[in-house]
């Protein structure tokens, strides 16, 4: 693990602790869950009985209660070992910040005590086939009320974890309204509720693991005591927690990539009297990707500290460049590795082709690099900007 500077021994402890189950067990399955496509299951296994599971559960709940910094490190160093891991560990942890921010005590009793004591896994079902994060957020799955609670109907797709979760966090409109204002609801949905089914259709080029598939509910009966706050409750808090682990796992496997092929450079030399590492060109290209990665864990750490201030307008400036500069920069460093390796980078027996299709999806992934640079220029010019919109 790299040195983090400025970390407290309780930072600094939940991070080597990611760090070392990360190295140790979950790079060792990584290759083997991409060429699959089988969720890791055992990760999260590791994650439990390590005591990281409940990362961002606050402590008075048996949690870590890790502050901004100390989770995006975390999600740094889960990310080098393996990606798909980090991704979804990140869905299951910022669910559990929007349940400490908007639950109830019952609910934060309940559901905190689901992942603690039982080891259950949480998710974020929120995307649509019909809609995109680019623009204002068109909800189309409803709520439609009944004695007790609500039925839930609709499609959503890229749904990370997929049939892995034991609770869906699922936003939708309260049938008969028309914007997020008048009746955005969300909800915690038991994965077990009749009426729900899994496409398994996920076959991406990156992320192979997520189990992001699509999921469908019809006519599930949600209770009310399951609904996640009121009316257009995540226009009230910072929902920026995504974006910020994003930025972080994509930063981590730029900086995978960079370690192997820094390594591979320095000790590999095909018949020459000295190691690539020798080569002007090679020490330039190494010289770049260095220089990109010092810059954007820089930024990853100021966005982290600002969140943790509690400013929305200026944490949605800086977790909006950050998560574009990590998931460039995660992109380009991958790219640049295998141009430096050769041949060898291609080849499926060595991680650096998996690091780069991994990273490819960086940029595309909600709040895309273009949504995340409009956000970023709407706040500099004195306007409003927000990571994500709901009509």
């Amino acid at each position: 693990m790299r040195m983090y500077q400025g970390l407290k021994p309780e930072q600094a402890a939940v991070v080597q602790r990611a760090a070392d189950l990360s190295r140790e067990l979950f790079a060792k399955r990584a290759e083997q869950h991409d060429r699959t496509g089988k969720f890791p299951l055992e990760n999260y296994a590791d994650l439990h009985k390590a005591g990281l599971l409940g990362l961002t559960v606050p402590k008075e709940y048996g949690g870590v209660g890790a502050d901004w910094v100390t989770f995006a490190l975390t999600m740094l160093e889960i990310a080098k070992g393996c990606s798909a891991t980090a991704l979804t560990f990140n869905m299951h942890a910022v669910i559990l910040d929007f349940i400490a921010q908007l639950g109830t005590e019952e609910q934060k009793r309940r559901w905190f005590g689901e992942v603690i004591d039982r080891g259950k896994l949480f998710s974020s079902i929120t995307s649509e086939p019909q809609a995109s994060f680019r623009h204002k957020f068109v909800l189309s799955t409803t709520f439609a009320p009944v004695e007790g609670g609500f039925l839930l109907s609709g499609v959503k797709h890229f749904g990370s974890l997929g049939e892995h979760a034991s609770f869906h966090f699922v936003t939708a409109l309260i049938e008969g309204t028309t914007t997020a204002t008048e009746g955005q609801q969300s909800a915690l949905v038991p994965a077990g509720s009749t009426g729900i089914s899994v496409d398994r259709n996920w076959d991406a080029v990156g992320m192979r693991a997520t189990s992001s598939d699509t999921i469908k509910y019809d006519k599930c009966f949600v209770r009310r005591e399951d609904c996640l706050g009121g009316i257009a409750a995540l226009s009230t808090i910072d929902i920026t927690g995504f974006a910020l682990g994003y930025s972080a796992i994509y930063l981590g496997i730029g900086e995978a990539a960079f370690d192997y092929v820094l390594e591979y450079a320095k000790t590999q030399s095909f018949g020459l009297p000295e190691p690539l590492s020798h080569h002007p060109s090679t020490q330039r290209s190494l010289g770049e990707m260095a220089i990109a990665i010092r810059a954007a864990r820089a930024l990853l750490r100021e966005a982290a500290q600002v969140k943790m201030q509690g400013d929305r307008r200026e944490t949605a400036l800086a977790i909006n460049e950050s998560k574009c500069m990590s998931a460039d920069v995660g992109f380009t460093v991958t790219d640049r590795a295998i141009r430096l390796a050769g041949g060898r980078g291609i080849l499926r027996k060595y991680p650096l082709e998996r690091w780069h299709r991994d990273a490819m999806c960086g940029p595309v992934m909600a709040p895309a690099n273009d949504r995340c640079l409009e956000t970023a220029g709407r706040i500099l010019c004195g306007l409003e900007g927000k990571t994500l919109e709901f009509v």
